[in-house]
């Protein structure tokens, strides 16, 4: 345990530090500055990332996918997002999923398989079988359907239920019955302005294959294929060409077509992907600029201080010591700082509110903040980064001070 002697020379180390402090006002205060204006800027732009973040990964989302790979000799209907296979009788493979997946370029495949059927015993207001695109869609992979959820719920998509297109009136957790199977409600998708998505009624592969396998005792059957899709749609890495990974698949299987999405959403996302590792690689250069900064001036701090630090190492205070106290005074420094700059962009984010997000969501723009703990805690992350910034650009002075012998400081 610490004794009485310890605390009492951690208190007095603690008051010389903010007594040297206090002794070059307007320098402290212009560092304090510094620090605060770069920790505000900071935090705002980390926060406004994070939203864009969030926002970027809900609106990309709905683009839908880059490319369409259906059979050869399908009719496609080209809309302006490709969010869900068309109704075909010749089938995939399951097997060219994962080959395409092992593509260069490609991120992510999310298979399909539609069934148009008017004998599934759906009930529509006045119409006891009324026709139905049947889709099933792997819940895992899946990135066309689900981000298009309006409402869902509380737990995670699982067999049995259904997600109901944007044309539908079912209601949350209502039963659904198709082909004599009780089937429940999960979401409703909103309005797409894509046919087939939007009358679609959205269940897994083992779903679908439940159902075809009870309607073959009844009069109207549900014939499929085990492991066969109608199409695939393929999301492409960031910096991944659509014309490339278009050859590559068809070099690889010729037997298919791939439909190429609108290019312009593929730039678009790509495009703002990279922008955000730029801005993200422009604060790190900030805060490694700050670091030198915060060296140089405590540089200038310690050879002015000298003969006072060399006094402290002459009656007795070992090097460990005199560079903590050098530490101690960048720590407040830059801490208080920190402090300030957090309040500055938190002033920035409310600004922020009032024009650029107030013109986005004027614009139909959501934008998604991060919650209150999360910008709090990020609050903290900067101020405790300001600190550690500061004590580690005062370590190099510092450090070099306490090797040389106290006769040479005085």
């Amino acid at each position: 345990m610490r004794n009485w002697r310890d605390m009492s020379r951690d208190w007095i180390f603690l008051r010389l530090a903010v007594q040297n402090l206090g002794r070059r006002k307007t320098r402290t205060l212009l560092l304090m500055g510094a620090v605060a204006v770069a920790t505000g800027a900071i935090f705002a732009i980390t926060t406004l990332l994070w939203g864009v973040q969030s926002s970027m990964t809900v609106g990309f989302s709905r683009l839908g996918a880059d490319l369409l790979v259906v059979p050869e000799g399908t009719l496609v209907n080209i809309t302006s997002a490709l969010l869900t296979v068309a109704p075909n009788d010749v089938t995939l493979d399951s097997s060219l999923a994962s080959e395409i997946a092992a593509i260069p370029g490609v991120e992510q495949v999310a298979p399909q398989l539609i069934v148009r059927t008017d004998q599934s015993g759906y009930q529509w207001p006045g119409n006891m079988n009324h026709p139905v695109d049947l889709i099933a869609f792997d819940p895992g992979h899946d990135f066309t359907v689900q981000p298009w959820l309006m409402e869902q719920l509380a737990r995670p998509f699982q067999a049995g239920d259904v997600i109901v297109g944007g044309g539908h009136s079912e209601t949350l957790n209502q039963e659904l019955y198709l082909y004599g199977q009780q089937l429940t409600v999960y979401g409703r998708l909103e309005r797409t302005g894509v046919g087939t998505h939007e009358r679609g009624l959205f269940v897994d592969f083992e779903t679908l294959q439940h159902l075809s396998e009870t309607s073959q005792n009844g009069n109207h059957s549900l014939e499929i294929t085990p492991g066969q899709y109608s199409g695939l749609l393929v999301k492409l890495k960031p910096r991944a060409t659509s014309q490339q990974v278009q050859f590559a698949i068809l070099a690889q299987a010729p037997q298919v077509k791939v439909i190429v999405g609108a290019a312009i959403l593929t730039t678009v996302r790509q495009g703002l992907t990279a922008l955000l590792g730029g801005i993200l690689l422009l604060m790190l250069g900030m805060l490694v600029g700050l670091a030198l900064m915060i060296s140089v001036i405590f540089s200038a701090i310690v050879s002015e201080r000298q003969r006072e630090l060399g006094l402290l190492a002459a009656i007795g205070t070992k090097p460990g010591p005199l560079i903590g106290l050098v530490l101690l005074e960048a720590t407040l420094m830059t801490g208080g700082g920190g402090m300030i700059g957090t309040g500055l962009g938190v002033g920035l984010i409310r600004l922020s509110q009032r024009t650029l997000i107030y013109d986005l969501n004027s614009l139909g723009v959501s934008f998604f903040w991060p919650g209150a703990w999360a910008m709090a805690a990020l609050g903290l992350s900067c101020i405790l980064g300001a600190a550690l910034l500061g004590g580690l650009g005062a370590l190099v002075p510092a450090w070099k001070m306490s090797r040389h012998d106290p006769y040479e400081l005085i």
